[in-house]
């Protein structure tokens, strides 16, 4: 009987040890989980006007990365393929298609550093950041070829209209590149009230097509954002900087 005990009690411990793992303790704050494909483009845009769309006490603090040195804006792209609930059920209608804008930013005093999502176009409203105008146009139109172990062509057309007349557009055509894949949490705050946060624990791959200091596998890009929100971020004066396809990424949203 006792040898009985012990080896149903062994299992039993295990399964105890690894429900406390770090994963399972994070795990328990989620508030969803998503599959996705994105596309990001890099830009520097006026300062001033960048900063006065900042909270009070934070300041842009554009990228040192050696792809897009400078980058003070971030305008992201993206196909949510799966959505899924902490219960692992489908959200709403389990896939969308919205884009954001976000800036890297750090605090004045704290010198902490996270991006922060000051505007975006999606079908969803103001979203859980509470900056996002409501969007009756999201689309995108994706194609892809390529023929055995060759490299991809890949065309994208994204179009999203709000209802307050803002516009933005893309139409991008590159060759796929080796991709790399990175793990990391990061944590991005509303731009509007920057005390709500959530932290993205996110597995993904990066494809930089077009940087400052790499091959440029670009062949045709065309970028416009309009309206009335957008019009002073996009007067005329910004660079693009680069242009980062993101083919796989997955993310896992906890709060805070």
């Amino acid at each position: 009987m006792r040898a009985v005990t012990r080896y149903v009690l062994v299992p039993l411990v295990l399964a105890l040890l690894a429900a406390l793992t770090p994963a399972a303790v994070s795990a328990q704050g989620m508030t969803e989980w998503s599959s996705e494909q994105r596309i990001t483009l890099a830009f520097t845009v006026n300062p001033d006007v960048l900063q006065r769309l900042l909270p009070a006490g934070w300041v842009s603090a554009p990228s040192t990365s050696p792809a897009t040195p400078g980058a003070n804006l971030n305008v992201t792209m993206m196909e949510r393929q799966i959505v899924l609930d902490p219960q692992g059920k489908t959200l709403r209608t389990g896939t969308s298609r919205y884009m954001v804008f976000g800036v890297p930013a750090r605090h004045a005093q704290t010198g902490q550093t996270n991006t922060l999502i000051i505007s975006g176009l999606s079908p969803e409203g103001a979203g859980a950041y509470g900056v996002y105008l409501t969007a009756t146009t999201a689309t995108l139109e994706r194609t892809t070829s390529g023929e055995a172990e060759g490299a991809a062509h890949v065309r994208e057309a994204w179009t999203f209209v709000a209802t307050t007349g803002e516009r933005v557009e893309l139409r991008v055509a590159y060759t796929r590149g080796p991709a790399t894949r990175s793990r990391a949490d990061s944590v991005v705050r509303s731009g509007r009230t920057p005390e709500f946060q959530r932290t993205y624990h996110i597995d993904q791959a990066t494809d930089v097509v077009r940087s400052t200091n790499s091959s440029d596998r670009v062949s045709q890009l065309s970028f416009s954002a309009t309206g009335p929100a957008l019009a002073p971020l996009f007067d005329g004066t910004q660079v693009l900087l680069g242009v980062t396809a993101i083919p796989y990424y997955v993310r896992e949203i906890t709060i805070p």
